[in-house]
């Protein structure tokens, strides 16, 4: 009687392991890894970081790159969000982007580093500047190839502001309905699962 007591017991505390790890792994998939190398060369990742995110990637050498720079000062200026700017290819040390951020006199704020080629691949990088605008929540509100306009930019912050998701970017997103959708089919099977091992047990025991 106490070996099936203790099979019971096991039994529950595994089922719901099993649903908090399904719902954990389902509604993570909504945010996008964005890994890169800080300024100190230590991998961090923009989904630690809370509020509107925008990254920019970037070369020194790039002139659009440059110019976009005021663009990003004025929306800094104007709106409470971190940015990122990482550099596409990294170097062997922090050098490069300790010059980049002192010859162009970047806010202490901002986050400077170099994007990892996991990154680089995932967005399918290969033209400069590129802009990510990421909401609250993690989710991509935007992806912008080349140099953005300050009003344009202002419209990608404010929708990822007011979650305006009917304008947010699909390709990278996953549909929250369909999360939703997942999470409760997943719920139901355990529950089903539970219920009918009990059911099973007391006809047995009948």
């Amino acid at each position: 009687m106490a070996s099936n007591k203790n099979t019971s017991k096991w039994f529950i505390v595994l089922s719901l392991a099993f649903l908090l790890f399904a719902s954990s792994v389902i509604s993570s998939a909504s945010n996008t890894s964005v890994v890169y190398w800080d300024i100190n060369m230590e991998l961090d990742d923009v989904n630690n970081y809370e509020g509107i995110r925008l990254v920019v990637f970037f070369l020194p050498t790039c002139p659009s790159c440059i110019d976009e720079l005021l663009i990003l000062e004025q929306i800094d200026t104007n709106y409470n969000l971190t940015i990122f700017m990482l550099d596409v290819y990294k170097q062997p040390t922090n050098q490069r982007l300790i010059d980049f951020k002192n010859n162009h006199t970047l806010s202490d704020d901002w986050i400077i580093g170099y994007s990892t080629s996991e990154t680089n691949s995932f967005f399918d990088l290969y033209s400069v500047p590129t802009l990510v605008v990421l909401d609250d929540l993690g989710r991509i509100v935007s992806f912008i190839e080349g140099q953005a306009s300050y009003s344009f930019l202002e419209t990608k912050i404010l929708d990822a502001i007011n979650h305006n998701t009917d304008n947010y970017n699909t390709e990278y997103n996953e549909d929250p309905s369909k999360q939703i959708a997942a999470i409760f089919i997943i719920v139901g099977v355990g529950i089903t699962a539970v219920v009918t091992y009990f059911l099973v047990k007391t006809l047995v025991k009948r």
